[in-house]
């Protein structure tokens, strides 16, 4: 018999009939993100348990039955060796983390942005779950996906096209924070959050969602830096002019000395590819403009000051660069990208 441990199992959701509409539990929505393995992990162990700490392990209490052979020595005038067998329980605990919920254990789950449009004042996006490809389509004000005159189907439509022209692999990701997204209703087959109190961040990459995760991961975390780097080239040989939200050696702007050539080439092409979403073609710093931020993820070396007028900082471990898209309403899950 196997006995676990953990908080209850989720009341049963309530379905509306009215309009087609089912108000939804956030189990319902992570069920649907990541079918199988996450909805059986969240029904075991609370999804109030797997957002409240993200290293949490479910133990697992198993019972074996063995026999085992021993043998006895008596002592007496006589030396009788008795030997017989003994049936005994023995109790381990392991722990077990299902599938799914290997990669869930945090606050944010990466969906890839495949389609967007806007009609009227509502943005539809297609988004395919990284667990399972499964598909889902969600319904947002569109002043929660747009800032200024660019908007999220601009972004991928651009995206696609770039692709296209350049061989290149680049996606759109909407990082949704599981957090607040218990009172998402799906109507008519679409999802419709409440986009007032989710968390979210919209990024362009043309790296997997694996590694996309890991990095939101560490930048969860503050285990790294943001640096805005521009095309402005550097007094050092790999390095760039740029600048960061946080103040290094009390200077905003930075000298960034990437490791080599490779690390400067994946800039480069960032820097390009916002500008061209931007119609900003030989921009060199697109990040100016508020709306598309280029920012490389690292952990660095702080190296001194230049001239008195700029921090020089050295990459130390490069975890890429990637785009992030400022709307102008809604909540970040990072805020200072």
């Amino acid at each position: 018999m196997v006995q676990t441990t953990g908080e209850d199992r989720p009341k049963r959701t309530e379905q509306h009939k009215e309009r087609n509409t089912v108000r939804i539990t956030r189990r319902k929505l992570l069920e649907v993100v990541g079918i199988g393995g996450l909805a059986a992990a969240i029904a075991y162990f609370g999804s109030s348990t797997i957002l409240s700490y993200r290293g949490y392990q479910p133990s697992v209490t198993k019972t074996v039955t063995e026999t085992r052979t021993e043998t006895s020595t008596i002592q007496s005038p006589t030396t009788i060796t008795v030997q017989y067998p003994r049936t005994l329980t023995v109790t381990e605990t392991r722990t077990v983390i299902p599938g799914i919920l290997e990669k869930i254990l945090s606050e944010f789950i990466p969906l890839k942005i495949l389609d967007a449009k806007v009609v009227d004042n509502n943005a539809y996006l297609q988004l395919e779950s990284p667990y399972t490809k499964a598909k889902l389509e969600i319904e947002i004000p569109v002043e929660y996906v747009s800032r200024n005159n660019i908007n999220i189907a601009d972004i991928v439509s651009a995206v696609g096209k770039y692709n296209s022209d350049n061989k290149s692999n680049y996606s759109v990701y909407f990082i949704l924070g599981i957090a607040n997204i218990n009172n998402s209703i799906k109507q008519d087959g679409k999802w419709k959050l409440d986009a007032s109190k989710i968390y979210y961040n919209i990024i362009i990459s043309d790296k997997d969602w694996n590694y996309v995760s890991d990095t939101f991961e560490i930048l969860i975390n503050k285990k790294a830096s943001v640096l805005l780097p521009t095309l402005h080239e550097g007094p050092y040989s790999n390095s760039l002019w740029g600048w960061s939200n946080q103040p290094i050696n009390n200077y905003k702007n930075v000298i960034i000395v990437y490791k080599d050539k490779q690390q400067i080439e994946e800039v480069i092409n960032s820097i390009k590819l916002a500008s061209y979403i931007l119609r900003k073609p030989d921009d060199k710093n697109p990040s100016q403009h508020g709306i598309l931020h280029t920012i490389t993820v690292a952990t660095i070396d702080k190296q001194g000051t230049y001239e008195n007028r700029a921090a020089i900082v050295a990459v130390n471990k490069y975890m890429g660069t990637y785009i992030v898209f400022m709307q102008q309403k809604g909540n970040y899950l990072i805020s200072d990208l």
